[in-house]
């Protein structure tokens, strides 16, 4: 039987493509910190590649920080295009693009699913999480709960797939429907069905949420609130964008921007914005509480929070340039990874970092997941050395840039 949502930490995780490695440089830091002060997570709540190191976190949740983070980095730092994607130039590849012509002309039964084959990411996933585990540690105890987050291609809604604890009531306002279910494979994998580039996912199980499903980020990235609703009373959030925009000395440039990075410029804003009003409503509800000196009011409560996300706008695109111009630019680049090499000549990532940024959702490169990596780690750290509201290292008012 579910356990009763009694309150714990929680660790939210965000999604982003290949910008998942960022997550598992930042936890590199901070798992072994919460661990020595007897803090660790027990409610795992995560969309898209967030949904992917969750499901690996959940299924390792028995080992200590000391073995189980030797373990997530070596899984990214050794993730390739292949282990994701199936190669562009392929005979799939042309029956894909016959069918999108076909579908362009109407002609009977031409239908288009994906413009890419992420066939490979479940034998990827299947290798690293071993499923079975993860529900073994949910129903041990070692976890309260494992939550990833996918999006229903039918109603457009955030369904929240969670093994442990009670379902909470479905959110109306915010469109959010809980449904309790040992997690397996697909639900992974629908959380990180990208929309448009890979194909929705078809969720067996269970009977009363079956259907396909569309990646989680396109409603609830950083999904915060289903981490207060399974009974969180802190959070651990490790984002993959920036808290908010940069400033710049101008208002705007005179170089009329190109569609590529118009299209960057929208993803990247969905998923900032996501995040900004989520810390933002979270801030305001400790702010209120702590002034009128009470810990819960109207159903609300003090939530001590950890925030760890990029501090600069582009931080993760200059480390997508430089990946790119050293590894995945030129002729070289065509003979050793044939498939990112003609993505960064169809994106001109090479070219800036606004193009960059556009490509480094799909950069699965051991190079720019070490870069990331080590990106998380700095910002981890920065957030451990600065001065916080509780105990050192939570927050309870709105961070100063946000």
């Amino acid at each position: 039987m579910a356990r009763r949502n009694t309150g714990s930490i929680a660790l939210v995780l965000a999604g982003g493509g290949a910008r998942g490695a960022y997550e598992a440089g930042a936890l590199s830091v901070l798992l072994p910190l919460l661990e020595e002060r007897g803090q660790r997570p027990r409610i795992l709540v995560a969309t898209s590649a967030g949904a992917v190191n969750a499901s690996f976190l959940a299924a390792n949740a028995h080992m200590p920080a000391a073995q189980l983070i030797p373990a997530s980095l070596a899984l990214w730092e050794s993730l390739n295009w292949g282990e994701v994607v199936k190669p562009l130039i392929s005979a799939a590849s042309l029956r894909r693009v016959a069918g999108y012509a076909g579908e362009v002309l109407g002609l009977p039964g031409a239908r288009i699913t994906s413009l890419l084959d992420s066939a490979p990411l479940r034998r990827t996933v299947r290798q690293h999480v071993d499923f079975a585990q993860v529900a073994e540690n949910v129903g041990a105890g070692v976890l309260d709960a494992a939550a990833v987050v996918a999006t229903s291609a039918l109603t457009g809604r955030s369904v929240v797939f969670h093994d442990g604890l009670e379902s909470p009531p479905d959110d109306d306002l915010r469109g959010i429907d809980y449904v309790a279910t040992a997690l397996h494979e697909e639900h992974v994998l629908a959380s990180a069905a990208i929309p448009a580039l890979f194909p929705a996912v078809r969720v067996p199980e269970p009977r009363t949420a079956r259907g396909w499903y569309f990646d989680g980020g396109t409603r609830l990235n950083t999904p915060i609130k289903p981490a207060l609703a399974l009974g969180a009373d802190r959070v651990v959030v490790v984002a993959l964008n920036p808290l908010a925009p940069g400033r710049s000395a101008q208002l705007a440039g005179p170089r009329r921007p190109d569609a590529l990075e118009g299209a960057a410029e929208i993803l990247i804003g969905i998923l900032e914005d996501q995040l900004l009003g989520d810390a933002l409503t979270l801030a305001s509800i400790n702010q209120l509480l702590v002034a009128t000196r009470r810990v819960t009011a109207a159903g609300k409560r003090r939530v001590p929070y950890i925030l760890v996300a990029p501090s600069a706008p582009d931080s993760i695109a200059q480390r997508a340039l430089r990946v790119i111009r050293e590894h995945y630019s030129g002729a070289l680049a065509a003979i050793g990874a044939p498939d990112l090499a003609l993505l960064t000549r169809l994106t001109a990532a090479d070219r800036d970092r606004a193009h960059a940024a556009l490509l480094s959702f799909l950069l699965f490169a051991p190079e720019f997941a070490r870069a990331l990596i080590t990106l998380g780690r700095e910002d981890a750290q920065r957030w451990i050395s600065q001065a916080h509201d509780v105990d050192d290292l939570w927050q309870l008012s709105p961070l100063p840039n946000a």
